[in-house]
């Protein structure tokens, strides 16, 4: 029998002789996603296979939204995958196996024991003799002008990563997310702390709790207003309990009975029972995500999930945050006392602890404050390199001024007049912030400063 994998390459084979049309499935691809993704996810073998059948659910799910030229794109890019995944169904091995009771069997089985004899080195292909063509190589054709090369690493498109189609793309730019390094830099506005581990003896109707138990059954029913009702029987050493989930049929394959799981969520009462409604889901063998954890909670948009944009998050936190380099020296770090640059990115997402999101953010304010410091101080130096020119002091008319006022300027009026006076001189801009509490004598320095330009 096909799996839920070669069936799928087939239709797309089917639906790429049609010319991309989205007719190979009734209904087209967005109604046949979630159905086929229940059936891949029951056939998978492990948490990878899982996590690929939900990616390419996703790209079949905007397939009949993208234009002809980007179905082709799609369509090509699943069926990589798919013959990624799938072994080939005649496999041809080196050296090819002998068969028992053969005479090469025998020569085998009589040959003394050693070293496995040297590879012999692979002759070396004689090309065909062609026409005498010129010594020099031939150059590729210079590049057009402006073009430019695709974006990489950090400053690629979201739409590099795998399962992100161009739709999704559009509706995280939305969110200000255009690029890979964007996505790591989106932090959540609050965590769902799903840290509380209970049994289920133990658990209370009102509050936010995680249970690990063992799947009894799984069954579903028809609402009255034609929808699905899915319910699950959980039961570990203490007790049972029952959780629910509405609309989705699809998890009636993955809960399979006898299988553990990891459950989070608020504790609902029904005809006195308590139960899970609707909890976020993972199995036990995987690292948690969505449950067990502080579970970081991201700004969202139309289209946009929090259980899709998380997994993409870590997908990306996971490959990138070991490959960054820390901009800030380790003595500057230790005498702030701030998290390495890695350490803070993870931990900002996934913390370990309310304590160690913390410290994570009081790493990323850091930053923060740092650039912009950097940035103003770039400005003065840039603004100093132009030129300017000197105002010298007119000494007669100073004191001519300075002798008319009713009173005498103080220690620090005189002391603050001369540096500005000394900036007016120099022959770069001046970059000066006259400061002081009402009644200080801010008007009369500013006005002989004024008097001092004027003059000239």
């Amino acid at each position: 029998m096909l799996t839920a994998f070669q069936k799928l390459a087939k239709i797309l084979k089917l639906e790429e002789s049609q010319g991309f049309r989205d007719r190979a499935v009734i209904g087209g691809f967005a109604k046949f996603a979630r159905i086929w993704q229940s059936e891949a996810q029951a056939d998978a073998r492990n948490a990878e296979q899982e996590q690929t059948a939900s990616e390419i659910a996703d790209m079949l799910a905007t397939y009949g939204e993208a234009e002809a030229g980007r179905r082709e794109q799609m369509v090509n890019e699943i069926l990589n995958r798919l013959q990624g995944r799938q072994e080939p169904e005649t496999e041809q091995r080196w050296p090819p196996p002998v068969k028992p009771g053969s005479s090469q069997s025998k020569a085998a089985d009589n040959a003394p024991a050693g070293p496995p004899p040297a590879a012999e080195p692979a002759p070396t292909p004689v090309p065909p003799a062609t026409p005498a063509a010129p010594t020099a190589a031939p150059q590729p054709p210079p590049a057009e002008a402006g073009a430019q090369r695709p974006a990489t690493g950090l400053d690629a498109s979201v739409t590099t990563l795998p399962g992100v189609s161009t739709a999704y793309a559009t509706r995280l730019e939305k969110l200000g997310i255009s690029t890979v390094g964007d996505l790591l830099h989106h932090y959540p506005h609050r965590y769902d702390d799903y840290t509380s581990l209970k049994s289920i003896s133990q658990l209370q109707f009102g509050e936010d709790a995680t249970v690990v138990g063992t799947i009894w059954e799984t069954r579903t029913r028809t609402t009255r207003s034609g929808g699905s009702l899915i319910t699950s029987v959980i039961a570990d050493a203490s007790g049972t309990v029952e959780a629910v989930w509405f609309n989705q049929p699809y998890l009636v394959k993955q809960l399979r009975a006898g299988r553990r799981i990891v459950l989070s969520g608020k504790i609902d009462e029904h005809l006195g029972r308590l139960r899970l409604q609707s909890p976020a889901w993972e199995p036990l063998e995987k690292e948690l995500i969505h449950t067990g954890r502080l579970v970081p909670v991201y700004p969202l948009t139309r289209g946009i999930t929090s259980r899709w944009l998380r997994k993409l998050i870590k997908r990306v936190v996971d490959h990138w945050t070991p490959r960054l380099q820390d901009y800030l020296p380790e003595p500057v770090r230790s005498r702030a006392g701030l998290l390495d640059l890695h350490k803070a990115l993870r931990e900002i997402h996934f913390p370990d602890s309310h304590e160690s999101a913390a410290e994570a953010r009081r790493r990323l304010s850091f930053d923060e404050f740092f650039f912009i410091q950097l940035g103003m101080l770039n400005r003065r130096q840039q603004w100093q390199k132009q030129s300017a020119a000197p105002l010298p002091t007119d000494e007669a008319l100073l004191s001519s001024f300075l002798g008319s006022l009713p009173f005498q300027l103080t220690a620090a009026q005189e002391r603050t007049l001369h540096h500005i006076l000394a900036d007016l001189s120099r022959s770069e801009p001046m970059s000066r912030l006259l400061q002081g509490d009402v009644g200080s004598g801010k008007t009369v320095v500013a006005t002989a400063a004024a008097l001092m330009a004027v003059a000239q």
